[in-house]
């Protein structure tokens, strides 16, 4: 199989302006070679896409209004980013990150703002039939309950960043969602994650690593390298008694089935829902 990918990453991030290049040949040299951006607002699609110019092959456009993003700036604003956001869509092979993040520290004042752009972006995913990249922090109900409102956006979409229990997991699955595991799935004691590893179908699985967040243990307190993808696959590897590679193979052949090549959907994304 071709390069293998990252589902989610934020190599724009300006922390990473300083050893950028160095951290993606690293993981180049891995075999990791593409690696979906997660958009949080204006000024980080235009680092995306300054990013891109540099590595065209590689990094793959999402751009969203992420939860943080609409917790920090007021209605008018959100309404102009959200104007803004159709305009960029059609160069991205995503929309996201959006969705909800009811921690009290990011929430404030944000719930109700929050819920309104969450439908928003799922409305302009549906009509720009791209998938939705999914941040769901504290809000599994109420996520649970617009999907079921709206719907999940026919080109479906991953919930990023998964970080629960199998029953949570039955939830997202049962609604047509893949799910993105990332850094948490390396720590021993994540017994919950580590049985939703498990039972999960693998045809809904990706891996991806929050770069420069969510390190596992070896980078704790150090930026997150795209390279790290490879320990996340040794850890689902190990829960599946697979070997790394498999779980590499297998979750990026999931991720062209999902977004397609380099922003082209094949044309099976429509998949069966499992049966949970």
């Amino acid at each position: 199989m071709g390069p293998w990918v990252d589902a989610h990453s934020h190599l724009a991030d300006p922390r990473w302006d300083q050893g950028r290049d160095a951290a993606i040949q690293e993981a180049m040299s891995k075999g990791i070679g593409f690696f979906l951006q997660g958009g949080i607002g204006p000024e980080d699609w235009a680092a995306q896409i300054a990013l891109q110019k540099r590595y065209p092959a590689q990094i793959g456009l999402c751009f969203g209004l992420h939860p943080y993003w609409v917790a920090a700036h007021d209605e008018d604003l959100c309404e102009i980013a959200l104007d803004g956001l159709a305009i960029q869509l059609p160069q991205a092979m995503a929309l996201g990150e959006t969705g909800l993040d009811f921690r009290p520290h990011v929430m404030k004042d944000s719930r109700e703002r929050q819920i309104t752009l969450f439908e928003q972006q799922l409305e302009l995913a549906e009509a720009a039939e791209l998938p939705v990249v999914l941040h769901l922090v504290q809000a599994h109900d109420e996520a649970l309950q617009i999907f079921d409102l709206w719907g999940v956006p026919k080109r479906q979409g991953i919930v990023h960043s998964f970080n629960a229990s199998w029953p949570k997991a039955q939830d997202f699955l049962r609604r047509g969602l893949s799910l993105s595991v990332g850094g948490p799935v390396a720590r021993p004691d994540n017994t919950k994650l580590h049985q939703a590893v498990k039972e999960m179908p693998l045809e809904f699985l990706l891996i991806e690593t929050d770069s420069p967040d969510q390190p596992p243990a070896r980078f704790k307190g150090e930026r997150n390298p795209p390279g790290s993808l490879w320990d996340v696959a040794e850890s689902i590897a190990r829960l599946r008694k697979m070997t790394p590679v498999e779980i590499l193979d297998i979750t990026t052949a999931n991720f062209h089935r999902l977004f397609g090549a380099h922003g082209t959907a094949d044309s099976d994304h429509d998949r069966t829902r499992p049966a949970t």
